[in-house]
């Protein structure tokens, strides 16, 4: 989906209160929200949810598998065919073998006007091909290859409901220590997936984001999604590039565009206006 639409986020480094922006707040955040309307791209989201079932077979299973449970469900919010679901849990299980094409994983470091940096992930059968795409895009925004994986962490993130409309940060901030999170918050549904909804996130190590999912199951909690993200460090986030915002808008629309493309991530900050 892209396997998500942007997400970025701070990982705090201690238990503390984060503030949540809604769509709006920011022309960072408006252009993420008018891209969420896209059709095309909401296809593009449905056709990578299959692919995120079947990593989650091939790394922990069937049985018990909290993360799969919550992708399956995601998949049917989104219309996508039992068939479908069905086909990637037995790719995932190596009950079939797809199309025979082999995808490489890629990540792409861009640097561009006012420090703003893009981490860019890619799954493709053929990597001078996308290389030359992303490379086209992010000459919109006038931006080159650069190494910037050095300014983000690497995290889980585990979405999930409260239990009543009482439960916030402060009483999740125990719940998040017990399972073994690094910290929790409340979710910035930029991309109203949600409507609506409560949602809180808790950040992870890489490692343990499976166990935090099981272990957030397992308290009765209704997790929305389970996934690793590239996430900005606190001292390493910019301003809105003000000057350049039609650029930007338009390498992340031709970003969009682009099947190979999963996800991609950025140190722009989400001010209010």
């Amino acid at each position: 989906m892209l396997t998500g639409i942007i997400r970025k986020g701070n990982p705090l480094r201690s238990f503390s209160t984060s503030s949540f922006l809604q769509a709006g707040h920011s022309k960072w955040a408006n252009i993420r929200h008018d891209k969420a309307k896209n059709d095309k791209l909401r296809a593009k989201q449905a056709s990578m949810i299959a692919t995120r079932i079947q990593s989650s077979v091939r790394q922990y299973g069937v049985e018990g598998n909290a993360q799969l449970q919550t992708l399956v469900d995601k998949a049917k919010k989104m219309s996508i065919t039992k068939k479908v679901i069905d086909n990637a849990i037995k790719r995932g299980s190596g009950e079939s073998s797809g199309d025979g094409s082999v995808l490489s994983q890629v990540t792409y470091e861009f640097i561009g006007p006012g420090g703003v940096a893009f981490i860019i992930e890619a799954e493709t059968d053929n990597k001078s091909r996308t290389i030359g795409l992303v490379k086209h895009a992010m000459t919109k925004f006038n931006s080159g290859l650069s190494p910037c994986l050095y300014l983000f962490s690497r995290k889980g993130e585990v979405l999930f409901a409260p239990k009543s409309s009482t439960e916030g940060v402060d009483e999740l901030l125990d719940v998040a220590i017990e399972v073994g999170a690094e910290d929790v918050d409340r979710y910035n549904d930029v991309d109203e997936e949600y409507r609506g909804e409560t949602i809180y996130r808790m950040i992870t190590d890489p490692q343990d984001l499976f166990k935090v999912s099981q272990e957030l199951s397992k308290m009765g909690y209704q997790l929305k999604d389970s996934k690793t993200s590239f996430l900005a460090e606190l001292e390493n986030e910019v301003e809105f590039p003000e000057d350049h915002e039609k650029g930007l808008s338009k390498a992340i629309a031709m970003l969009d565009e682009i099947p190979e493309v999963t996800n991609y991530y950025t140190n722009i900050k989400d001010n209010e206006e």
